[in-house]
């Protein structure tokens, strides 16, 4: 979008501040540019919240979460939850996050054949993190059919939609 799209204001709040309202209070690693991680530290982070600067945003998806995964426990999941989805609400990651467990590598909510986010990596799904490289493959880990998988129904896909483009952002802005 040519600007920090996470500072965007979707409904009144900015797309970063509805992504850490989704995450309801569980301790949070956020990954941002240099001037979203600027106006989060400037306007006091929630607790349990901790900024990662990705100096390097063009490099994409897969290399956020390297970052993220270098700052977690490595026997820790991590549930990924990209904030430029305006509509995954605390519900949407509640149902994905407790549908984690020892018997899932991976946790996946479907809406019908849709997977969307937030996607809960475990420790096995997480060692592949590192080979990803640059890009947005996470998928790759996602749908590895050697990773064990639970997908999580939800009702809803528009939970799913995110805001890559000024158009995308104003057709979200209609709705409300």
């Amino acid at each position: 979008m040519g600007r920090p799209k996470l500072l965007e204001a979707v409904g009144g709040r900015s797309l970063i501040a509805r992504a850490l309202a989704a995450a309801a209070g569980r301790p949070a690693v956020v990954v941002a540019s240099p001037a979203v991680a600027d106006a989060l530290e400037a306007g006091g982070l929630p607790p349990g919240v901790r900024v990662v600067r990705n100096d390097a945003p063009e490099r994409g998806m897969n290399y956020s979460l390297a970052l993220a995964d270098a700052a977690i426990a490595p026997r820790e999941p991590i549930a990924v939850l990209p904030a430029d989805m305006p509509d995954c609400d605390a519900a949407a990651v509640a149902r994905v996050v407790d549908a984690y467990d020892d018997g899932a590598d991976v946790v996946v909510p479907r809406a019908g054949e849709r997977p969307g986010h937030p996607v809960v990596f475990g420790p096995a799904a997480r060692r592949a993190i590192a080979g990803l490289g640059d890009g947005d493959g996470l998928h790759r880990i996602r749908d590895d059919v050697t990773l064990r998988r639970r997908n999580v129904a939800v009702p809803d896909a528009s939970a799913f939609d995110d805001i890559d483009t000024d158009a995308d952002l104003a057709a979200r802005r209609a709705r409300d």
